[in-house]
């Protein structure tokens, strides 16, 4: 997780790159454990869904305020259909703040979450 979020938030850029390397080899890796099921136990939610659900609706939210894509649909379809398909779960659904509130959190936090991000370094 925190190759994760120096990918995101480091200020430096080069750091903010090799981060986001790092960080995509391990999204590779839930990419091939993933295979062709629809959730990682497969055809329900299950702990590794759960364990995970910070890349279905958080990682989403973070790349939108922070600009930076690390999971992109060309890069891991089968992590972006998983995202899809566990966030419109009714059961996962209900328990998902608001995504404009969410942005608008992140947003107010981008300055402490860049200083977090020094501190990883």
């Amino acid at each position: 997780m925190l190759k994760l979020w120096l990918a995101l938030w480091a200020a430096d850029a080069d750091a903010q790159s090799r981060f986001r390397g790092e960080a995509k080899a391990s999204l590779a890796l839930l990419e091939a454990e993933l295979g062709d099921k629809r959730f990682f136990a497969g055809d329900g939610v299950g702990y590794v869904d759960v364990a995970a659900s910070g890349l279905a609706y958080w990682l989403r939210a973070m790349e939108e305020v922070a600009g930076v894509s690390i999971m992109a649909d060309d890069e891991f379809p089968g992590l972006c259909r998983w995202a899809t398909e566990y966030t419109s779960n009714e059961t996962v659904k209900g328990c998902l703040p608001n995504w404009d509130e969410l942005v608008a959190g992140y947003a107010a936090s981008t300055e402490k979450f860049k200083l977090v991000a020094q501190q990883g370094l």
